[in-house]
């Protein structure tokens, strides 16, 4: 595709420039009229150049048109904004080429030629078109190349590109050495020879049509920015799941390898035309299942086929710690159910509650023997629009009673429970009270104890109980306990105490403590 160079520092931009600073330098030594005969030069070079630009631009304008013509849908967007592109500078060309115009005729009167300039060295008619009171063109100029300038700097992504386009299209107000600044536009054009201002809006237009050149050529380049050049095509057939439960359809989506998605290929399953590029098909019978066809693209005939299996509709609901539920505590359980993920599975119970701990566990609390021996869970999942369910049944139990213990920590550091038998005196006096709990290795629920009561046999042989309304030694427990001697024995029994939904439950085992 035609291009155009975006280099602003080429050899002929260098001769533009070199000879627009030479105009520039001329003006400011006020030359005679005679010295002004020498802007025809720069004035011709810049419609040469001007005209080189015009022909490279209209050359990337009709590959873009052709773009289009070719495949619409994919060039629309940058053909749409080559069409503004266009227009904009076009008409803004235009206007420049009026001005150009008027001046003459303000100049030499209504037979003027703008290319045969008779009074180049006239400074009134540049400052009536373009800074008479209300009228003058300046300011528009200067706010329609600003407008143009933000326009085309949107339509490119490159800085230095956006950086060139403020360089050539400036309106900043000149500086001249010995004058106070005024606006751009009577900087430009007060007091100027008509062979300057023509020279100078010449250049305008020569920038305007290099600026339109790099914004073709950005545009065009956008157009194949995503391609993808291969040397080989093929069909596939991605499912959603290659393991679908009976009841539930086998979903897929038919692709061409590195196909151009603007041109939408033929889609069969079987020898059955699709309305697009996704399938779907009902499912019954467990096992092994296949399915083929072939894709038609650009006269190309494409074959595929795939495989997939389909389970029975099941659902899996086990507890993470026992076989069955119990009531008092938080019982958790994971779930799931086959080719479903894990996070679209919903289960639900029958009494108590079910929340949602982490991944595909959940936690059941709320159970009551008392008001239901047995919960249902069930899990529920939405698979293709289609809703699957399943569901398990348990028993629920009650928690079975706690047993008390005593803890300390023995010589190594170590936390011990104590149910009874011999133990050291000074571990005795270390420990604070008793403890109840469930334990049996999978089931650890602890208890609060709520009391308990300590027997003592006196030097007659009289047992005297000794009673705490806590978990904790009394201070009189405790002393009892300090004047012990050795081989003595005491028990603990009696103890109360509440599961953890705070229920009351009796502790019919006692301990028999031997000082040790």
């Amino acid at each position: 595709m035609a291009g155009v160079s975006s280099n602003p520092n080429s050899p002929r931009q260098k001769m533009i420039n070199l000879m627009y600073l030479v105009f520039i330098a001329m003006m400011a030594l006020n030359v005679s009229s005679e010295v002004l005969d020498g802007f025809e030069l720069v004035e011709n070079s810049l419609r040469t150049s001007t005209e080189n630009s015009t022909m490279r631009n209209n050359q990337v304008k009709e590959d873009l048109d052709r773009a289009y013509e070719a495949n619409a849908a994919k060039v629309g967007e940058w053909y749409n904004k080559g069409v503004d592109v266009k227009k904009q500078s076009d008409e803004l060309f235009g206007y420049v080429n009026e001005l150009k115009l008027r001046i003459v005729l303000e100049a030499d009167g209504k037979d003027g030629d703008i290319n045969d300039i008779r009074q180049k060295d006239n400074i009134e008619a540049a400052s009536r078109v373009m800074l008479a009171p209300v009228v003058g063109e300046g300011k528009k100029l200067k706010e329609r190349i600003e407008n143009y300038r933000d326009n085309m700097s949107g339509l490119v992504g490159d800085t230095s590109k956006k950086a060139m386009f403020e360089s050539l299209l400036s309106t900043v107000v000149p500086k001249k050495a010995g004058i106070i600044p005024g606006s751009w536009e009577i900087a430009l054009f007060e007091n100027m020879p008509v062979a300057a201002a023509i020279t100078l809006l010449t250049k305008m237009q020569n920038d305007i049509r290099y600026v339109e050149g790099e914004v073709l050529s950005t545009l065009i380049t956008n157009v194949d920015v995503d391609d993808y050049r291969v040397n080989k095509i093929e069909a596939f057939v991605i499912p959603k799941s290659q393991i679908v439960t009976s009841g539930t359809p086998y979903e897929a989506e038919l692709v061409l390898a590195a196909v151009d998605s603007t041109k939408q290929p033929q889609y069969f399953l079987g020898e059955t035309l699709l309305a697009g590029n996704r399938i779907t098909i009902p499912t019954s019978g467990v096992g092994d299942h296949s399915l083929s066809g072939r894709i038609v693209a650009e006269g190309q005939t494409y074959t595929y086929d795939a495989k997939y299996f389909v389970t029975e509709s099941s659902a899996t609901v086990a507890p993470t710690r026992m076989n069955f539920l119990y009531a008092s505590i938080d019982n958790d359980i994971e779930v799931a159910m086959p080719g479903v993920p894990s996070g679209s599975v919903r289960p639900s119970v029958s009494s108590g509650r079910v929340d949602h701990k982490d991944r595909n566990i959940w936690t059941i609390t709320g159970l009551d023997v008392d008001v239901s021996p047995n919960v249902t869970v069930t899990l529920r999942a939405n698979v293709g629009g289609r809703e699957i369910s399943g569901s398990k049944e348990f028993i629920v139990r009650r928690l079975p009673p706690p047993l008390p213990f005593l803890s300390y920590k023995d010589a190594d550091g170590n936390v011990r429970k104590f149910t009874g038998g011999a133990i050291a005196k000074r571990f005795l006096l270390e420990i604070g009270g008793v403890q109840a709990d469930i334990d049996d290795g999978a089931l650890i629920v602890p208890h609060t104890v709520t009391g308990f009561t300590m027997t003592i046999v006196d030097g007659m042989g009289n047992y005297i109980p000794e009673v705490s309304d806590s978990g904790n030694f009394t201070q009189r427990q405790k002393e009892y306990i300090r004047n012990l001697a050795r081989g003595k024995r005491f028990h603990i029994g009696q103890v109360k105490a509440l599961d953890p939904a705070g229920k009351p439950v009796s502790v019919s085992y006692s301990m028999e403590i031997i000082v040790n």
